[in-house]
């Protein structure tokens, strides 16, 4: 298995959903509640600069029988610092800072990129601050929108793609802090990703080796 096998099927998880899908321009039926929702997240976003927070990713592969998880941190710092780290049981960094970046693994050195001149990395920088920067209103135009017990975010994707990868997205928000708790991602071949956040510190001093150093 490739060290970078956590990191890697996050990312291209992130990039079949947001690339994966062929949307047509039919606009969502009107939801005040769900308008209400969006517009609450966007706003907390707007007065929350620095997030950290523990992660348990469990991968569902319909070829095994028992579940791939990985543990790690999330933290960001707006608008473009971000650092995902695998700790268990594969250690794996993979660091956003401005256009710079890197990602490595705890026996091998960096590699670094540069988002102005890496294609494949940009698009993945762009895809995950799609789904971290909290205004989830940019996903309309690739998915139906609903919200279901008052906390929930469902994403079905839109009609018209040739083959669709992607079944459908969850996101259970936090009541209080309205920080993505739970990330449920299903596939049409029967897998699925489950990624559980808890832990969460917000707008608390952030060591800034953790976006300049894999492992300070």
């Amino acid at each position: 298995m490739s060290k970078m096998f956590p990191t890697i099927m996050l990312l291209l998880l992130l990039l079949l959903a947001g690339t994966g899908i062929r949307a047509e321009n039919i606009p969502d039926a009107p939801d005040a509640s769900l308008d209400r929702f969006l517009e609450d997240i966007k706003a907390r976003v707007r007065d929350t600069r620095t997030v950290q927070c523990r992660f348990e990713q469990e991968r569902n592969l319909a070829i095994f029988t028992q579940p791939v998880i990985f543990s790690g941190r999330m933290v960001l710092s707006r608008p473009d610092r971000l650092r995902w780290e695998n700790i268990k049981p594969i250690p794996s960094v993979l660091i956003f800072n401005g256009d710079k970046g890197q990602r490595c693994n705890d026996d091998a050195p960096p590699v670094r990129f540069d988002l102005r001149t890496d294609p494949v990395m940009n698009m993945v920088a762009r895809q995950i601050w799609t789904w971290v920067d909290g205004d989830y209103t940019k996903l309309r135009k690739d998915y139906s929108l609903a919200l279901t017990g008052g906390d929930t975010l469902e994403l079905t994707p839109k009609a018209g793609s040739t083959q669709r990868l992607i079944t459908s997205v969850r996101i259970t928000f936090d009541r209080s802090t309205l920080q993505p708790q739970t990330i449920r991602i299903g596939e049409t071949g029967g897998d699925s990703t489950v990624i559980r956040f808890s832990g969460y510190q917000l707008n608390q001093a952030v060591d800034e080796r953790l976006f300049t150093t894999c492992f300070p």
